[in-house]
């Protein structure tokens, strides 16, 4: 039974849930079997994990038929009926905070039952609350929004068929229902479009295919149309629209700093209007656009660190930072403090940890912590400390090895620890070298960090202008997390030997 699935669908309940799932199990309308609730009441005592011996099916059964033989065909129904309950009640539960869906089916059903009175009273009602809700402060997605009213205008029409038919009325809710139903289809398509992009990795090797035909139609042919028509009639919805198509336009192979910027700018046009879920895919998608046209070397002019530290900002902002469980998603808290680092902006590493450093998934928040406090102290000058916080990270996230190397070479540096350096160095080629899960590109990015890292021992030990200004080309000319750190690196260098 540890293995079943009612225990791995109980595990995800919550004490909360749990006591609302033992009144569902007990209420005649979903359950009217005994033995289902007893089978409940002997399990429950195991959450929140459900990992007890005890939960073995013959040691279950022991507790809800005390004194009769084990018969495994009767334990096996009584299973598959609490598990089939536990279902029911996780469905209920995700249904019934999906206002939208709640609304259609009741007017749905109230055509069905022909009870028009209520129908009429409790659609112009509706009508009323949706007309222009505060969209930025709803659970539903852009999308969905607009599909819910184009089903709101097909249930009122067909409701008033034979008053409005031949009407002006009735031409009037027939196009509105169908640019409710086109807004909602353009806005989907540009977001699944996106996860198409992404699984196959930007490179699309076949072209030949729905959406790529789909997608061809639509921007050569309608969305510009489209947009000049949707204007005329609602300013919000041509700004939502339009930001979904700047998004498409962004995320292509061949975009470049005029899309990036064209995106950035309608996506900051519907801070308002847009629900938090669909603003939070838009700036991870504005900052999946700044990484891909980095690599792409077409965002000449663009401060990188910047830009993605005021995405970071906005969903901080905005209070979409976090998961839906209230936790950081897995490399988000590294993922800002390396680029407030990168701007040297050590107050807003320290701001961040203190405001989310519980939010860290428990299994790293011990490293995530550590690495904060080693650049916070960085930034502070006390590179000994710097270095003792680095040193009590383990390295069983991968990606912790080049962040904690990273910075132990920095701080070597600022201490004029060359053997200490050298030691972190050599052990991080070595690590480079003979891992085969290295990247050929983070291979090249560490390895010529450390390089960099070398030449700036070697110009303060024997100072060499012309050296010291080849190198500065040099690094003008690479994206290195720590640009602007060797750079300063490098003037004081030379105002040491002017």
């Amino acid at each position: 039974m540890l293995k079943s699935s009612l225990l791995e669908i109980l595990r995800t309940f919550t004490k909360q849930e749990l006591i609302k799932f033992e009144d569902f199990v007990r209420s005649p309308y979903f359950n009217k079997k005994e033995n289902v609730i007893k089978l409940f009441l002997a399990i429950k005592n195991y959450a929140p994990e459900f990992e007890s011996e005890n939960l073995e099916k013959e040691k279950i059964w022991i507790k809800v038929f005390p004194g009769k033989d084990y018969n495994y065909g009767i334990m096996k129904n009584i299973i598959h009926e609490l598990t089939k309950l536990s279902e029911s009640f996780i469905t209920v539960e995700h249904t019934k905070s999906d206002k939208l869906r709640d609304n259609i089916a009741l007017l749905e059903t109230l055509l069905e039952r022909k009870i028009t009175k209520v129908f009429s009273s409790k659609i112009e009602m509706i009508e009323k609350i949706y007309d222009n809700p505060d969209l930025k402060n709803e659970s539903y997605e852009i999308g969905r929004y607009y599909e819910f009213l184009n089903k709101l205008n097909r249930l009122k029409l067909h409701n008033n068929w034979h008053h409005y038919t031949g009407s002006i009325e009735a031409y009037e809710f027939t196009c509105r229902t169908i640019d409710y139903h086109i807004y909602s289809a353009v806005i989907n398509f540009y977001k699944y479009y996106n996860n198409y992009l992404v699984h196959n990795h930007i490179r699309i090797l076949n072209k030949d295919n729905a959406a790529e035909i789909f997608l061809s139609g639509l921007n050569k042919n309608s969305i510009i149309p489209l947009l000049k028509n949707v204007k005329v009639k609602s300013e919000r919805d041509y700004l939502i629209l339009n930001c979904f198509h700047e998004m498409n336009n962004a995320i292509h192979a061949d975009a470049d700093r005029n899309s990036y910027f064209k995106f950035k700018k309608s996506l900051q046009d519907c801070l308002d209007i847009i629900p938090k879920k669909d603003l939070r895919d838009l700036l991870i998608c504005l900052s999946n656009t700044l990484l891909n046209i980095k690599r792409s070397k077409s965002g000449s002019g663009i401060n990188f660190y910047k830009e993605i530290m005021e995405t970071h900002d906005l969903m901080i902002e905005n209070d979409i930072f976090l998961e839906s469980n209230g936790i950081l998603a897995g490399n988000a808290y590294i993922n800002y403090i390396m680029t407030a680092f990168a701007l040297k902006d050590y107050d807003s590493i320290e701001i961040f940890a203190n405001k989310f450093g519980n939010k860290i998934p428990e299994d790293r928040r011990e490293n995530d912590y550590n690495y904060s406090r080693a650049l916070i102290l960085f930034g502070k000058k006390e590179y000994s400390k710097s270095l003792e916080h680095l040193s009590k990270i383990n390295h069983d996230f991968f990606s912790m090895k080049h962040y904690v190397k990273n910075i132990q070479m920095m701080n070597h540096y600022e201490l004029n620890d060359y053997i200490s350096f050298n030691y972190v160095a050599d052990s991080y080629r070595h690590f480079l070298s003979k891992n085969k899960s290295v990247t050929s590109h983070n291979k090249y990015v560490s390895e010529y960090l450390c390089n960099s890292i070398n030449k700036l021992f070697k110009l303060r030990e024997s100072f060499d202008k012309f050296e010291m200004e080849k190198f500065r080309k040099e690094i003008k000319e690479n994206e290195l997390l720590i640009k602007q750190w060797i750079f300063d690196k490098i003037d004081e260098i030379e105002t040491v030997n002017s």
